[in-house]
């Protein structure tokens, strides 16, 4: 049978519901290097744009970055106001995990050290989704009212490099993976078990009025509901590292080398064909011929 070879995308997680996917090549349409963002289109489908209104908080599109294969960036740059460097969207139904999995990833350069928040989805403060830069140390802690605060973090993240990142809560166990590898400290058990269901809105680039705005490039970014398996979490990295031209410089070699270190994932789609004839007069019939495709992900 005939086959076709198409490349992973991140909507072809198993299991999983996509929140909102928010990609430096499509969703800011019509912008120029240097121009102020006012919407990331959403491109999960979902209809979650990612809006700022307010003229002097918007981030900026810069554009040819060497360092991502000329990709694109939007580009949030922290001052003393507090809220005004950071997209906002409702996620409403599409983000509700509750005691359940999720997961998250992105492509970012973090320049700049002291209490940022990357994104959140919390209310009363911190109690919600978090992922945030502590000193010069990644944090994710997904956190709720009254306890549940285990986390992850990744020390020594403030640099001048594009980093890959990826996080997950399955089966109650938090865990993330930077450039492909576990973060590198917790503490404690992992365990993280609350009900992270609120009415927030979902920010990335600050909170909502804390003021714990972030300096950070993000070439793309994406938030999901189900549970990430480790084969889907090695498609993510090999997807981002292939797509940005970090494959080389950040993926794992060697004896632990990177299953997409290579080259990036694909799904090869089975072809198969199916005649199905249609009685005419004096016994004629004619063929019809109709296509279906079975997708195999490698």
């Amino acid at each position: 049978m005939p086959i076709s070879i198409r490349d992973w995308l991140p909507s072809d997680i198993s299991g999983a519901t996509l929140s909102g996917w928010y990609k430096s090549d499509s969703g800011l349409d019509g912008l120029s290097d240097g121009d102020a963002v006012t919407t990331w289109k959403d491109a999960s489908n979902n209809g979650n744009d990612l809006t700022q209104s307010t003229a002097a908080a918007k981030p900026s599109l810069e554009t040819d970055i060497l360092a991502l294969s000329n990709a694109s960036v939007v580009r949030f740059d922290k001052d003393a106001f507090p809220g005004d460097n950071m997209f906002s969207t409702d996620f409403g139904g599409d983000f509700e995990p509750g005691t359940g999995d999720f997961f998250l990833a992105l492509v970012a350069k973090f320049t700049s050290s002291g209490t940022q928040f990357i994104m959140a989805k919390a209310d009363s403060g911190t109690q919600g989704l978090n992922l945030f830069i502590s000193g010069s140390n990644l944090i994710f802690r997904p956190q709720t009212a009254g306890g549940t605060t285990n986390n992850v973090a990744q020390n020594d993240v403030v640099d001048s490099n594009y980093h890959i990142i990826v996080c997950r809560r399955v089966s109650s166990i938090i865990t993330g993976n930077f450039d492909g590898v576990a973060f590198d400290t917790d503490n404690g058990s992992k365990v993280n078990d609350g009900d992270l269901n609120n009415d927030s809105n979902f920010h990335l680039g600050s909170t909502s009025s804390q003021g714990l705005d972030t300096d950070m490039d993000v070439a793309e970014v994406f938030v999901g509901v189900g549970t990430l398996s480790d084969a889907d979490r090695l498609r993510i990295e090999g997807y981002l590292a292939h797509k940005y031209g970090l494959a080389r410089s950040n993926l794992p070699s060697g004896a632990s080398e990177h299953t997409y270190k290579g080259a990036a994932p694909t799904v090869t789609e089975v072809i198969r064909n199916y005649f199905f004839r249609n009685l005419r007069r004096k016994n004629k019939s004619k063929g019809m011929r109709m296509k279906s495709t079975i997708p195999n992900l490698n």
